[in-house]
């Protein structure tokens, strides 16, 4: 082939690329197109800190790349294809779909209308910053009590015109400190309210009996009911609860069916709607595209590396056995077990079964030789405890303090296990540490392996216009 007729097949590959319309395929992972629009959309949710625009997206372009590799295998394996995973993402569409699947012009009026009302009612007051030096009485009160309630909150209420503070008032006649607290028209007794609502910013009031006994009340503050932005989630979330957003959703069917072939019924003309939800809502789109591939992701994640990792006992031991020196500890641990019981006996006999026993073995070796009536007649508390983790540890083990409490129905302490000074000796005398590097371990060997096996190609002119264009 002529050297023109390469530059030119180039020249048409390049024209091919950028001439996809507003949405150019930005790369190909597995032979899947991933477009401009979805990798934006990914780092400008997941990586809004990074500067620069072209820099960020080259920053985030392996880490995506990585997260698409392990879709494709996810895919590769069947995962979309299980009745589990095809349920559990049908149930979270469903559930994001509802908002697009209403009438929300007439939501949003109704909730307005719930607004105004509120507002015309309380609007005019606003809410009321209070604290109150309360007196309780009850309703049935003789008459001598009521008449000592009354001459309390008249000495009390002398103090603060003499220019005592009302905390330290409040610390006198109710041993506590200032509590305060807002209020709307409506939410307390009306002899309560009618004198907090009277006062000025700042003032305090007569005592002012209500049925629940006599009030001092100071009034900090005032602030107005608010905008409608401001409640609308609150008032969206109550229409809910009344049924309303059934109605605005029957109300769009009406209106789409009236538009579709005559006989179409509201629920025909919304289950249409439904299926164009990802097409006419790019948000809607993305939302359901990056639920879809998170629970993938999740799920291979899961078998190849999370679960692998913890459950992969000879490959722990051979990773440690490897990693040895990067474990040391930098105090004293114990590997063992604090026992509860209730004489010597019982602790002689647990010291003695679980003395060479590995912990994974104490639970069994303690229920059965210490069941009796199906009830086990000790306890053990059993792991690698380092100085100060554990009370009784520290006390009977390391020497130092008072041990810690006794559980209730157990009479003694005591423990059985060893002393680790600097080193771990097996992998589960770290095992947090280890699980978590051997997870690392394997996620890299994994991508490794997910790079050889699928093909990714990247079109470094489309990168360059991420957030560019």
């Amino acid at each position: 082939m002529k050297k023109g007729s390469v530059l030119g097949l180039m020249f048409l590959a390049s024209v091919s690329i950028m001439g996809q319309g507003a949405d150019p395929v930005l790369m190909k992972v597995n032979g899947e197109d991933v477009t401009r629009s979805e990798f934006e959309y990914a780092l400008n949710k997941n990586n809004a800190t990074l500067s620069g625009k072209e820099k960020a997206a080259k920053e985030y372009l392996p880490m995506y790349i990585d997260f698409k590799l392990k879709v494709a295998e996810a895919k590769a394996q069947g995962i979309d294809t299980l009745t589990s995973f095809i349920e559990e993402f049908k149930a979270d569409r469903a559930r994001h779909a509802e908002d697009y699947l209403i009438d929300k012009d007439y939501m949003e009026r109704e909730a307005y209308k719930m607004y105004a009302k509120d507002s015309a009612t309380i609007g005019k007051d606003g809410f009321i910053k209070l604290s109150q030096i309360m007196f309780p009485m009850r309703q049935d009160a003789t008459a001598e009590v009521k008449a000592a309630s009354r001459a309390r909150a008249d000495s009390a209420f002398q103090m603060l015109n003499a220019g005592a503070s009302f905390e330290s008032v409040v610390k006198k006649y109710m041993n506590t400190a200032v509590d305060t607290f807002e209020i709307l028209r409506g939410q307390a007794f009306k002899e309560f309210e009618d004198a907090a609502f009277a006062l000025n910013d700042g003032g305090f009031s007569h005592p002012v009996l209500s049925p629940a006994g006599y009030h001092i009340i100071k009034r900090y503050s005032h602030r107005p009911f608010g905008s409608y932005q401001k409640y609308r989630a609150n008032i969206m979330s109550i229409l809910e609860k009344r049924n309303v957003k059934a109605v605005a959703r029957y109300r769009l069917g009406y209106r789409l069916a009236k538009q579709m072939a005559p006989g179409t019924t509201p629920e025909q003309a919304l289950a249409h709607e439904d299926s164009l939800l990802e097409t006419k809502y790019p948000e809607f789109g993305n939302l359901m595209r990056e639920y879809r591939e998170g629970l993938l992701f999740f799920e291979i994640s899961n078998r190849e590396v999370w679960q692998k990792a913890a459950a992969d006992e000879k490959g722990l031991a051979k990773f440690f056995k490897k990693n040895k020196k990067k474990y040391k500890f930098d105090v004293p641990h114990f590997r063992g077990a604090v026992i509860y019981c209730n004489s010597d006996e019982e602790l002689r006999k647990a010291q003695s079964l679980l003395k060479n026993a590995a912990i994974s073995e104490y639970k069994n070796i303690v229920e059965t030789n210490f069941t009796k009536d199906s009830v086990c007649t000790i306890r053990v508390e059993a792991g690698v405890f380092a100085i100060g983790e554990n009370a009784w540890v520290d006390k009977e083990v390391f020497g130092q303090g008072k041990g810690g409490s006794l559980k209730k129905g157990y009479k003694m302490v005591g423990t059985v296990g060893k002393i680790l000074k600097k080193k771990p000796e097996t992998y589960k005398d770290v095992s947090g540490f280890v699980v978590s590097d051997y997870q690392q371990y394997l996620e890299k060997e994994w991508l490794k392996s997910l790079r050889k096996k699928y093909k990714v190609e990247v079109y470094q002119d489309i990168l360059k216009t991420v957030n560019n264009h």
